[in-house]
């Protein structure tokens, strides 16, 4: 039995290279994650920041360059076929475009008994059973059994992309941006089901994400991800509420404001972003960060504890948490009120 708050899912120093001419692009550079079981961690960032290849290497979609990934404390990247099968079996993901992730030739029962009859030992009436409690489960009806993803609504294909991720009763379950294509009617009922089945099956999830608003409201903690690597990681509500690191105020000061009238100060990171090819080993903020200081390009900064469960990978914001800070009041964190939006965050 799988405990919740212990983790289930682990990436440590995970890297994908890609070889790009003569050099090698940097997709995800030393990655470390823990996902917990019962609880979401949200990886956010910008588009081109990694989190998609994250997901992506953490089920083998693609290889990892290096690194190492643990399914219950357990190596799983040199397992051969048949035993990272069987592992498999218990980490799912849900793709964020459902009109590419279903086959058109098969219906919406074919898709379901598929991983049944690949990971479970069930008979074809076992099978069929499951089927039809799995689409009610996504509500849905068994009428839908029989379509076609043609013949399915937006939010249908992704509700049959959700419910064969949970066929084979997984621990884990990898969202990569699962709401992003959908009319904004239908995104609230695919979090409030996603949350529903979390609450019921216990399910760990990784909710890869650019909407900040959508991450606030599902997620447990929350990974900030930039030019491939994390930058902040914690709780969210103190990430939101109290972000150390400067991308991450500059990401959360971008979004859009719900109320009218609400004054914000945006903290803008000028100049051009660093390419991913051939990194140097410095801080991947040096030249856009408003903060910077000599200290940003003599190592790459890794992740430190500033507190409990909150890491950050920044010279400056550690050198203020340890002693006297090189400037005053730069990162003072401003006071924010209980479900404030996290755009209301000033400098």
């Amino acid at each position: 039995m799988i405990v919740e708050g212990r983790p289930i899912l682990q990436a440590r120093n995970l890297r994908k290279l890609f070889p790009v001419g003569r050099g090698m692009l940097f997709a995800v550079d030393g990655v470390d994650l823990d996902i917990m079981a019962g609880q979401t961690l949200a990886l956010v960032g910008e588009s081109g920041s990694g989190k998609s290849t994250v997901g992506r290497c953490l089920v083998r979609l693609i290889e990892p360059t290096s690194g190492e990934v643990f399914l219950d404390g357990r190596s799983i990247l040199g397992l051969n076929s048949v035993l990272l099968a069987r592992q498999y079996r218990r980490v799912q993901m849900v793709f964020q475009d459902p009109n590419a992730s279903l086959n058109p030739r098969m219906t919406v029962r074919q898709t379901l008994i598929e991983p049944l009859r690949l990971h479970l030992k069930m008979n074809r009436r076992t099978r069929e059973a499951r089927a039809r409690e799995l689409v009610e489960m996504v509500g849905l009806t068994t009428a839908h059994l029989d379509r076609y993803p043609n013949e399915l609504s937006g939010g249908q294909r992704q509700r049959v992309g959700i419910a064969r991720a949970v066929a084979v009763e997984p621990d884990v379950v990898i969202l990569d941006e699962p709401t992003s294509s959908l009319d904004v009617s239908v995104r609230g009922q695919i979090l409030d089901l996603l949350m529903d089945l979390q609450a019921k099956l216990n399910l760990a999830y990784l909710f890869i994400s650019h909407d900040l608003q959508v991450v606030r409201h599902v997620s447990h903690r929350v990974a900030v991800m930039y030019l491939g690597g994390i930058v902040e990681i914690g709780p969210t509500a103190k990430v939101f509420s109290e972000p150390k690191h400067p991308y991450t105020r500059a990401l959360l000061s971008a979004a859009p404001v719900a109320k009218w009238g609400v004054k914000r100060t945006r903290l803008r990171l000028s100049g051009e972003i660093s390419s991913p090819i051939d990194l140097p080993d410095t801080c991947r903020l040096v030249g856009r960060c408003p903060f910077q200081q000599p200290v940003c390009s003599e190592a790459r900064p890794k992740l430190v504890d500033i507190d409990q469960d909150h890491a950050v990978a920044c010279p400056i914001v550690l050198a203020k948490t340890e002693g006297p800070p090189p400037f005053v009041g730069l990162l003072a964190t401003p006071s924010v009120t209980a479900g404030a939006h996290p755009a209301t965050l000033t400098q």
